[in-house]
């Protein structure tokens, strides 16, 4: 806050005039120095009450940019929770796409396995039937051969 200039007193001192001090004079200078004082000291409080407004205005401008600035603040962070909520909920669905997906591929290889399994079960009981097929043939032939024996054994006997 800036005093200004105005708070020193301009005093006249009779010696500065080069007149003699008569008793009106006396009163002009007497009148004239109230004046000049009563305007020094209205100058006086005019400037006291500028610097109070100056700083009034001051402290409301410090105020708002403060409450402007934790507006921001808290601005930024509700937008970076924003952000991170997102970002979680698409990492999380992304991790359920995936575990889902490997679900569902473990399934088909499972269920791949399987019928590959069973194909190989099935492949092994075909060639089993086929085997008891050829051993019931050899033994068909083996009773062929010895009734062929028999009935040409029995001709020449």
């Amino acid at each position: 806050m800036s005093m200004s200039s105005s708070s020193t007193r301009i005093t006249t001192s009779s010696s500065d005039y080069n007149m003699s001090p008569t008793p009106q004079t006396s009163q002009q200078t007497s009148a004239g120095s109230k004046k000049k004082k009563a305007k020094s000291d209205v100058a006086q409080q005019i400037d006291h009450v500028q610097d109070e407004i100056r700083s009034l205005h001051s402290d409301a401008r410090s105020r708002h940019d403060q409450k402007q600035e934790r507006f921001l603040v808290k601005l930024d962070a509700k937008t970076e929770h924003h952000r991170d909520t997102r970002k979680y909920e698409y990492l999380r669905s992304t991790r359920e796409h995936e575990a889902s997906l490997a679900t569902t591929n473990h399934q088909r290889e499972q269920e791949k396995q399987d019928a590959e399994i069973c194909l190989r079960e099935t492949d092994i009981r075909v060639h089993e039937a086929h085997w008891l097929v050829l051993e019931k043939e050899a033994e068909n032939l083996r009773l062929k051969m010895k009734y062929h024996q028999m009935t040409q054994g029995g001709e020449a006997v």
